[in-house]
């Protein structure tokens, strides 16, 4: 087997057999979601679901790492794991103790700055309009990494408002970044391994979706909370930066946007609206496309399934044109 169907497969496993573990910790410890009048569910659901899928994650990279030697334990890899583990910590608290936002935001940046130090980072953007065909960031190469950084990590937590929902796109964004790291090839043993790597960590993240995903969708047994939905955009995060940002094309980099279309969209129109009507642009409220879908009297699964269905509508469109570049 590849490396990256190992990874799913660990993943898949670990996820699905632990959530219900986690699930009776949270009971236990009164890690509880109650319902209020920003949130669509009825019942109390207990949250730290995101514990599972960060030790799905991590065991599976391990099982391939060990499994497969050439893949290495690099800075790089090793960047990305301590900082998903801090976002995993700082999720795990806020889930119990509802953690101020200005601390969720530090953790985000120094999470991010770990990536910056183990060199994972965007140096450079391709030019669309011809020569050079790079332009290098240079000194702003750190902070448009933690632009980048924060606004999926943070994009993905937005996200996690109805059932399933966050998980799905979890899914199916990590599994339209699996695609593009198989079809990337270089005679370059560096970048092939690097390939091989973003692969595994999508895998990876793609099967520790789908294991949570099993409890999660609706009616929900157990949320992931912000530990799972700002571990979740991380990893993306990441991923997207060691694998469409080493090749020198705008499709390339076109897919993990594209497959992010949905959340950054709705984020970007979110954040608007708060800020336009003076509103703190990180207080909670019920302004999301999922939102709105089900005040038009969409039900709970056809809310679902219509962002699923849109989300995998611009990822396809975004590997249908880095298949069509290369």
């Amino acid at each position: 087997m590849t490396p990256a169907v190992v990874a799913i497969l660990v993943a898949l496993a670990l996820s699905f057999a632990l959530t219900p573990l986690v699930r009776r910790l949270a009971i236990s410890l009164d890690v509880i979601d109650h319902p209020d009048e920003r949130r669509v569910h009825q019942q109390p659901t207990p949250r730290w679901g995101g514990l599972a899928i960060y030790a799905g994650f991590m065991g599976s990279v391990a099982a391939a790492v060990a499994i497969y030697p050439s893949l290495r334990l690099d800075p790089q890899l090793v960047g990305i794991l301590a900082g998903a583990t801090l976002i995993a910590v700082i999720g795990l608290l806020d889930d119990k103790l509802e953690l101020p936002a200005v601390l969720q935001f530090l953790a985000i940046l120094a999470a991010g700055a770990v990536l910056v130090w183990a060199g994972v980072r965007i140096r450079y953007v391709t030019n669309p309009f011809g020569d050079p065909q790079l332009v290098w960031l240079n000194a702003w190469s750190a902070p448009i990494t933690l632009i980048w950084v924060f606004g999926v990590t943070k994009t993905i937590d937005l996200m996690d408002g109805i059932d399933g929902l966050a998980a799905g796109i979890g899914a199916i964004a990590s599994a339209t970044l699996l695609v593009m790291a198989l079809q990337m090839k270089s005679p370059q043993p560096e970048l092939t391994r690097s390939f091989a790597m973003v692969a595994v960590l999508a895998g990876a993240l793609l099967g520790a979706s789908l294991g949570f995903l099993r409890y999660n969708y609706p009616p929900a047994r157990i949320f992931m909370g912000t530990v799972g939905a700002q571990f979740i955009g991380f990893i993306l995060a990441a991923a997207s930066m060691i694998g469409a940002f080493k090749v020198a094309t705008l499709f390339a980099v076109a897919v993990p946007l594209l497959a992010l279309a949905v959340p950054l969209l709705d984020t970007a129109f979110v954040v608007l609206r708060r800020f336009l009507c003076r509103r703190p642009i990180y207080h909670a409220d019920k302004t999301h496309v999922h939102h709105r879908l089900l005040d038009r009297g969409f039900s709970h699964r056809q809310t679902l399934l219509l962002i699923y269905g849109l989300t995998a509508l611009f990822s396809s469109a975004g590997l249908a044109l880095f298949l069509w570049n290369k």
